[in-house]
């Protein structure tokens, strides 16, 4: 088994849209032999659609790694906030200058005045609800916050002053930062996926463009970025392909399937393509 598992926005996608060039190349890529995974902060029914258009064949690693669910969105694996720590951080981050995204069982809570998560959960067709108050509403997977990309920093530190080792932060882009319980990434999802299988596949190559993507391109054979990646991504990565709006999935699958495609020992000055 050869395994490719792609982070979607920035990577995989524009957006809501996939490339016909590169569901084309997905689609290669399935015919040759290899299997397709997503791994993404979106909830499942968010991820879908691309999930389709990528010819997935495998389960997706979702909420940024705190489940695990098949193609059909049944669940496989998951990791919940304790309760009383998520209502303590949920108080906490209550009056920040940020949008609140609280995911549930494939439903999104957020803030009355929360408009911009509103406006995109109801584009995706993904179930959102609005709280008046900080508290517990069902299971809790994560805490996300979408906020201005000055912000980012100064309140995953204030989060991290506050809360320590009892949970784990990770920047899914410029503007979205998530708190999610401890231990819990998109590399630790794979590493479980990874050994519920009856042999560990002959080569992973993971993709990804921002730091919540860091854990799983750690633990891939090749890892592979996008040329307008996070900086800290780069001296991890040992392939860099174009961005997205160029189609660099496609590009990158046309170097996989090429003859004497093989990886290389770690810590080389990587490819670019």
């Amino acid at each position: 088994m050869k395994l490719f598992v792609t982070d979607i926005d920035d990577t995989l996608s524009v957006g809501e849209t996939v490339s016909a060039e590169v569901q084309d190349a997905c689609l290669r890529l399935r015919k040759s032999g290899w299997e397709i995974m997503a791994a993404t902060g979106r909830t499942y029914g968010a991820a879908r659609r691309h999930m389709e258009a990528a010819s997935v064949t495998q389960p997706a690693i979702l909420y940024d790694g705190a489940r695990i669910m098949s193609t059909e969105g049944e669940e496989i694996y998951s990791t919940l906030f304790d309760p009383s720590l998520a209502e303590k951080v949920l108080e906490f981050l209550w009056e920040f200058p940020a949008e609140i995204q609280v995911t549930g069982d494939e439903v999104i809570y957020c803030r009355e005045d929360d408009v911009e998560t509103v406006l995109f959960y109801q584009r995706v067709g993904a179930p959102v609800r609005r709280v008046a108050r900080p508290g517990i509403f069902g299971p809790v997977y994560r805490i996300g916050l979408w906020l201005a990309p000055e912000k980012l920093f100064s309140i995953e530190e204030a989060v991290k002053a506050a809360f320590g080792d009892r949970v784990e932060t990770a920047s899914g882009g410029r503007e979205f930062l998530d708190v999610l319980p401890k231990g819990v990434s998109k590399g630790s999802a794979l590493e479980h996926f990874i050994a519920g299988l009856p042999e560990r596949p002959e080569l992973v190559v993971a993709a990804g463009d921002h730091n919540n993507d860091l854990t799983m391109l750690r633990l891939a054979d090749v890892a592979v970025v996008p040329e307008n990646a996070a900086g800290t991504l780069l001296p991890f990565a040992d392939i860099v392909m174009p961005r997205a709006v160029r189609h660099g999935v496609r590009v990158l699958i046309d170097h996989i399937l090429s003859p004497g495609f093989a990886p290389r020992p770690k810590g080389q000055t990587p490819i670019f393509l």
